[in-house]
């Protein structure tokens, strides 16, 4: 590539990034989207049960009553503490118990000093369409009984019906279970809907990523049903909600290390997903502080009772890291919740590569910085007969090396004649040009699932190595410094610069066959400099694999330079071994 062409690259690339984010939202007066078909919720309140004030209205002339004091229930579970309140029975907090995960809040909310009750976790619902008989209200304040500090119950009763919601620590890390019995205490058949939600809440800046590192918030919401899996992201719901009927498996809110999942037990559900806008006045659907609530729902239908008939439904609620050992177990069996865990398209080998690197950490290692470099030498070993083919056709192209310079100054004003004369040289000594290129391109699928693997592997999550506080995040021991008129950089760290200046010796030991002196210049320089940029911002686990495989690259090209050294003469072969003759205009013979 000439300096011409790049050019060339670089206008035409402006022009579309311009086209692409000025004039065409210009031309269709800025954003096309349509508000989401969201129905507006509306509920018939208990009497005693006061709206949300920081997201509903009293209609005019009408006064609210005052909030009933909450009473509250705790749970102490195996690895979290869960707070429950008798507003809605449900989740008020939940904290993880380890102290890798004080940080984390499970429970999120827009209203973050209280938590809005239609927003809480494991709140439970129970008339819906036409099945509105057996509950006379949508909301009520429920009575509580605590069950030491392992459960807490929740009833209400009235002359219509009597529900009784048991919340209790189950035995496996991270799990709730949930069970629900009505019981129809009227004098004829009536109908209900049973549902069960979970929430998040998630504005556009904690879900944005920065120059090649995806944020850890940024969320999908996921059905399982038999061996598929329902995954949608943000974008994915301009139309409102998204249903699965016969989920057999959970419903769940997931980002990248953590998740929150609904497990039906039992008897199977529709699982409804839906990410809904919050957006106040004044602000765009992208700005930073519009956000969206996220919701997983198991929706049970319409079910009629007898008189004094009952109906139970049971769930185990998960709300925890998502530790893959973990997850083999979590909400019980064949319920597979290790899916949660997306991978992208090459999921096949990333899983490969997540089994061996926790092998090496559990059996070798015993530290996950060790054992990402150990996962590294490992892979470097198996894919060196990929790299052999590579060194053969460098070694090869380098002992061509006085007889291409020979064609070049022959053919210097013809191109045509010096890429046949090259394809004839090549054939006569059976090498081949692009021998290095295919085991490249065959690495590929292994070096994209390697960034995944590390991408999403929570067991890193403020993991320390070296000086490294957390290999989750960007290296950070210098802190954050601030230039006048630009602002705070990113908090910084010797990683970046490290792995800059390896890269840089790396492309200049390593000869870049067939470039022209830009593209050389531009792989020697550019390159280093784009991948240290991103460093400020991908995590550490990753930097530490990619200085380490640079390091790998650069002692195997010296023993390449020890024992096939580069030729030193650089003009026509003295043997004389091939002549150029120009047989006509288009023709030439080696």
């Amino acid at each position: 590539m000439d300096k011409g062409a790049l050019v060339r690259t670089l206008v035409i690339f402006g022009v579309i990034l311009l086209v692409w984010k000025v004039i065409w939202p210009m031309m269709n007066g800025g954003s096309t989207e349509k508000p989401q078909p969201v129905p507006a919720e509306t509920y018939v309140n208990a009497p005693d049960f006061a709206p949300d004030p920081a997201i509903e209205t009293v209609p005019p002339g009408t006064t609210a009553p005052k909030l009933v004091p909450e009473e509250t229930c705790n749970i102490r579970g195996n690895r979290f503490d869960a707070e429950l309140s008798t507003r809605g029975a449900a989740l008020v907090s939940l904290k993880l118990s380890n102290e890798q995960y004080a940080d984390v809040r499970m429970v999120t909310s827009a209203n973050p000093e209280s938590p809005i009750e239609r927003w809480r976790p494991l709140r439970t619902l129970f008339r819906e369409g036409d099945a509105k008989d057996q509950f006379k209200y949508d909301r009520f304040n429920w009575k509580l009984d605590k069950l030491g500090d392992r459960g807490c119950k929740f009833t209400y009763e009235d002359e219509l019906v009597r529900v009784e919601k048991t919340v209790q620590a189950g035995e496996r890390p991270f799990e709730l279970s949930v069970q629900t019995k009505i019981t129809n205490l009227a004098d004829a058949a009536k109908k209900h809907d049973f549902s069960i939600e979970t929430f998040a809440f998630y504005k556009n800046a904690d879900v944005k990523g920065h120059l090649g590192r995806v944020s850890p918030f940024l969320s999908d919401l996921d059905c399982g049903r038999d061996d598929k899996i329902l995954r949608k992201n943000k974008d994915d719901f301009k139309e409102g909600w998204l249903s699965e009927p016969g989920a057999d498996r959970f419903a769940a809110i997931s980002n990248y290390y953590f998740a929150n999942a609904l497990v039906p037990q039992g008897v199977p559900a529709t699982c409804r997903i839906l990410a809904e806008d919050w957006i106040e006045g004044g602000q765009k659907r992208d700005d930073d502080e519009a956000g969206a609530i996220y919701h997983a729902k198991l929706d049970y239908g319409e079910k009629t009772l007898q008189k004094g008939e009952s109906a139970t439904y049971e769930q185990i609620a998960f709300f925890g890291p998502k530790e893959r050992n973990i997850l083999k177990a979590a909400g019980g069996p064949n319920k597979k919740l290790g899916d949660l865990i997306n991978l992208g398209f090459f999921s096949p080998v990333a899983k490969v590569l997540v089994g061996l690197i926790v092998w090496l950490k559990d059996h070798v290692t015993h530290n996950w910085g060790l054992a990402i470099i150990a996962l590294t030498l490992v892979l470097r070993s198996l894919l060196f007969p990929l790299q052999w083919k590579s060194i053969k056709a460098m070694v090869g192209m380098r002992r061509l090396k006085p007889e291409i310079n020979e064609i070049n100054k022959k053919f210097a004003g013809d191109m045509q004649a010096k890429n046949l004369a090259m394809m004839e040289l090549y054939k006569k000594r059976g090498v081949n040009p692009l021998g290095g290129c295919l085991p490249q391109l065959v690495q590929m699928p292994i070096w994209w699932a390697m960034y995944t693997t590390l991408e999403t592997t929570v067991e890193m999550y403020h993991t320390h190595f070296l000086w490294f506080t957390d290999l989750s995040a960007p290296d950070q021991l210098f802190g954050s410094i601030h230039i006048p008129g630009i602002g705070h950089l990113p908090e910084l760290g010797p990683l970046p610069f490290v792995l800059g200046i390896f890269m840089v010796v790396q492309q200049r030991i390593v000869p870049q066959q067939g470039m022209d002196p830009m593209q050389q210049k531009l792989m020697t320089w550019i390159m280093p400099l784009v991948f240290m940029v991103m460093m400020l911002f991908l995590p550490a686990a990753l930097g530490v694999y990619m200085l380490t495989n640079s390091v790998l690259a650069i002692i195997q090209q010296l023993l390449v330079e020890k024992f096939a050294p580069r030729p030193t003469d650089d003009g026509p072969s003295k043997k004389k071994e091939i002549e150029v003759r120009v047989l006509g205009k288009d023709k030439a013979r080696v």
